[in-house]
């Protein structure tokens, strides 16, 4: 989101295009209670926006401050001319660019609608209000080098269709159908190649599958007598598949009724002919002080994953990207036999960008809440891991496996969705 709103600063006001006003003279306003992503941020795009244009380096200030005649409202400020936008409850996805009462608004649903709104900025003023929706968009460019692009998220396996008491009362809806177009939209803004989630349940599929496949995806499972959990999506413009395999963990004791899996599944780039194995999995979730044998229950199915991922290693040379909720830190038992294996995490390795947080916040039945529930930011106390094996060949093979971005999604519509923030990575396989 940062990268993106920085951009923004590249494009001029075409205010001759549309209405002309001289926004030399005016104060940006942001809503003091906002996020940044929906409040600071933006007014900053705003403001170096104006000073592109006008060589003005215009005040930004908070809707604390009293009003004055001439202002630029971002997002939902507390002046009448921009809260107007909000009485309708918008979309997440929509937004709205124009002037109202001598000001001039813009507001959207969310920080990725507020965004395009700035974006339309750049165009020139309308000189009639413009609204749109940005749903189904691809928002978000990959790092220039990039030729694979892998998406991962924990989805919560709600698996109802109807709201939760908790969730009406503060005014938000987590019935799947609901969830199902918010996580859509992550998908469509980002256009990963793979796509890899946990908790992925019978009645979300009924939701998510259908519009995944109108775009082109498949799943690379052959549903069988056991559902799979932990689905591995691919776009087959860009990767072909060779092979795939699921496995549900036993014992079933340490299965959470046949929940915890991995799927895994071998891809060949369209682009370049290189060969890449995907891991995704979700590891037994208890802790020790609850059940005593979980930390142990997840060695033995770490090494599942492991074994397999040698023969993939031994037989093509191929890097294996290893991703999912691990339920437990890296510098768990069960983590630190895939250090010492060579497996690396990629915020560790990305080369322009990287994200280090937990990723990880409240969200159930009851509510949700911005709040962490893992407070360590340096990567050793994320639950949610993305590795890479054989990255460059240490163990066999020829590749060369290059990290340019790894990346946790924290848009706050996100925090509706689950309590697992999505993450990706840019990544280069030549």
């Amino acid at each position: 989101m940062k990268r993106l709103l920085l951009s923004l600063a590249a494009m001029a006001l075409l205010l001759p295009a549309g209405a002309k006003i001289d926004l030399s003279k005016y104060v940006i306003v942001y809503p003091a209670a906002a996020e940044a992503e929906e409040g600071a941020e933006i007014a900053t795009a705003v403001a170096a926006e104006v000073a592109l244009q006008t060589g003005v380096t215009i005040p930004v200030v908070t809707d604390e401050t009293p009003a004055v005649k001439k202002e630029i409202l971002v997002g939902r400020t507390n002046r009448p001319e921009s809260a107007a936008f909000y009485v309708g409850k918008p979309d997440t996805f929509d937004y709205y660019l124009g002037l109202r009462g001598g000001k001039l608004v813009i507001a959207g649903g969310g920080c990725w609608a507020l965004t395009r709104a700035v974006e339309r900025l750049g165009k020139g003023i309308p000189r009639k209000p413009e609204t749109g929706n940005i749903y189904g968009e691809f928002l978000f460019k990959r790092e220039e080098g990039t030729n694979l692009r892998i998406l991962d998220d924990n989805i919560w396996d709600y698996g109802k269709d109807v709201n939760a008491p908790g969730w009406a009362a503060l005014g938000a809806d987590c019935s799947d159908p609901v969830r199902a177009r918010g996580l859509l939209e992550v998908v469509w803004a980002f256009l990963p190649d793979i796509v890899t989630l946990q908790e992925y349940g019978p009645n979300m599929d009924q939701y998510f599958r259908p519009d995944m496949e109108a775009r082109g995806y498949r799943m690379a499972y052959i549903p069988g007598e056991v559902w799979n959990h932990t689905p591995i999506f691919y776009n087959p413009e860009s990767v072909t598949l060779q092979e795939t395999r699921y496995h549900k963990y036993e014992p079933a004791a340490w299965s959470n009724k046949g929940s915890k899996s991995y799927n895994s599944a071998i891809f060949t780039l369209n682009e370049n002919g290189k060969e890449f194995m995907v891991i995704n999995t979700h590891l037994w979730w208890k802790s020790e002080k609850a059940q005593p044998g979980s930390n142990e229950a997840r060695v033995a199915q770490v090494r599942k994953m492991m074994t397999e991922a040698d023969d993939a290693v031994f037989t093509r040379g191929c890097p294996v990207f290893m991703v999912g909720d691990m339920n437990c830190k890296l510098d768990s038992k069960p983590m630190k036999q895939l250090l010492a294996a060579g497996y690396k995490p990629l915020h560790r390795l990305a080369r322009v960008s990287s994200d280090p947080r937990c990723g990880h916040h409240q969200c159930n039945s009851k509510a949700f809440s911005r709040k962490e529930n893992k407070t360590n930011e340096d990567g050793m106390g994320c639950i949610d891991q993305f590795l890479l094996y054989n990255g460059n060949g240490e163990i066999r093979g020829k590749n060369t496996t290059e990290i340019l971005v790894f990346q946790r999604i924290y848009a706050y519509f996100t925090v509706e969705l689950t309590d697992h923030y999505p993450n990706y990575a840019d990544i280069n396989i030549r």
